[in-house]
């Protein structure tokens, strides 16, 4: 089968009948071998966010308890984890991503880490309710090349401009998320994310490109960075 040909509504169905069965294993596998044929953009975009936002509203609907969402959250986690190979060399960049205090929800931006890990991006994920000062320290600590901010309250970001516009002095710094959206301009410096996750993954990878040396990384027969690509033993 052709990585053209590989059914992603099909998978996205699969793996949504594992999570109501807390069939780990199933879902480990059909990401797996989604990841290995489609890649990261593809995998992401059309199975597992889909999915994330099929279970929410499901709860919602009391369809599915409080344990389906802890499921896929640890379940979508683990496969990320299997993924996060070192990314070393004198291209590779750094980003730190984080969401800020009172926001809870940050597997959507790990998400979104793993389509900048594929386009050579060191991923530091600070993870949900992170203080500004420790997104700072971070950023300086590492000499980060970018910082990514997501939430979804708009009181998040408008409590957090003035830090977020220091930060921003120092590195490119994007913010997403409905809360994001909401505002209605972005904190000075800062630049406001596309909600199409890979558009946004292309704005912080041009944004936040090296001015020299960089070089061009192979792309697959579909177009897709060879970094995009998961492999697994």
């Amino acid at each position: 089968m052709t990585s053209d040909h590989l059914d992603l509504s099909a998978v996205r169905a699969q793996v949504m009948a594992a999570t109501r069965d807390l069939d780990g294993s199933a879902v480990r596998d059909l990401l797996l071998d989604a990841l290995l044929v489609r890649g990261v953009d593809a995998t992401v975009t059309s199975v597992m966010m889909p999915v994330l936002r099929s279970v929410g509203e499901d709860w919602e609907a009391g369809r599915l308890g409080v344990v389906h969402e802890h499921f896929v959250s640890s379940s979508f986690r683990g496969v990320l984890g299997e993924l996060r190979l070192p990314v070393d060399g004198p291209q590779a960049r750094t980003v730190v991503l984080a969401c800020p205090p009172h926001e809870l929800h940050d597997l959507p931006l790990e998400l979104f880490g793993a389509m900048l890990h594929a386009r050579w991006w060191r991923v530091v994920s600070l993870g949900a309710n992170t203080p500004m000062t420790a997104i700072g320290d971070a950023v300086r600590f590492l000499g980060a090349d970018a910082c990514v901010v997501a939430g979804v309250r708009r009181s998040a970001f408008e409590a957090r401009v003035p830090s977020l516009s220091r930060l921003a002095r120092n590195v490119p710094v994007f913010v997403a998320g409905e809360g994001a959206y909401a505002l209605p301009e972005p904190p000075p410096g800062t630049t406001v994310l596309p909600r199409d996750l890979v558009e946004a993954a292309v704005v912080v990878d041009r944004l936040a490109a090296p001015t020299t040396g960089a070089r061009e990384r192979p792309t697959t027969a579909a177009g897709v960075p060879d970094g995009a690509r998961a492999t697994r033993d």
